[in-house]
């Protein structure tokens, strides 16, 4: 007797949640939790809305949205040495961290940390592209920010301008930063 269509509807639906399940639990193998210094998430009232953004998904934050790789070739800006005393301050500097490495939950972890920095955080994002080495990019006005964000976190190896990003970056938001290849050497400064 073969079996109704019924059946065998049912028989695929349960061949695609067991492959869906083994994959979704193979991709969780390789997110390592503890390769990133961790932080409590840092609360905030929502920041107005910034042109060109979208909202997180169950954030209550407006998100700067990306299109595209923002993958260059520039070389790194090199911040002069500075003690504790002489770093520019944190408070007022808004920060967009777009993860390009696609560990789950690393986006988060990163913002979470950049903010108990005391940076502003207004977005944790995904970023397109392949990145060696953790990056800053600068919007106007701000790359002394950027050289003291970098002081804080030394992972964050390259400094360049907004405009030399080939994704389209908001110009509300003073630093965006790339979490590359090097993720598991983000942690602040000691």
């Amino acid at each position: 007797m073969r079996p109704g269509p019924t059946a065998r509807a049912a028989a695929v639906l349960v061949v695609f949640l067991a492959i869906f399940v083994g994959l979704d639990r193979l991709s969780a193998r390789r997110v390592e939790p503890t390769s990133v210094a961790g932080g409590s998430a840092r609360t905030s009232a929502p920041r107005g809305s910034v042109p060109g953004t979208a909202t997180a998904p169950p954030s209550t934050r407006r998100q700067p949205t990306t299109t595209g790789p923002t993958t260059t070739g520039s070389t790194a800006t090199t911040a002069p040495e500075a003690t504790g005393s002489t770093l520019r301050p944190a408070d007022g500097v808004t920060v967009q961290v777009l993860n390009a490495v696609f560990v789950t939950g690393l986006g988060r972890r990163v913002a979470a940390m950049i903010g108990d920095a005391g940076y502003d955080v207004v977005a944790s994002n995904l970023a397109l592209g392949n990145y060696k080495v953790s990056r800053i990019y600068y919007t106007d006005g701000h790359e002394a920010d950027a050289q003291a964000f970098q002081q804080r976190f030394p992972a964050f190896e390259q400094i360049l301008p907004a405009s030399d990003a080939k994704a389209h970056l908001s110009k509300e938001v003073a630093l965006s930063v790339v979490i590359g290849d090097n993720y598991r050497d983000i942690r602040p400064a000691t």
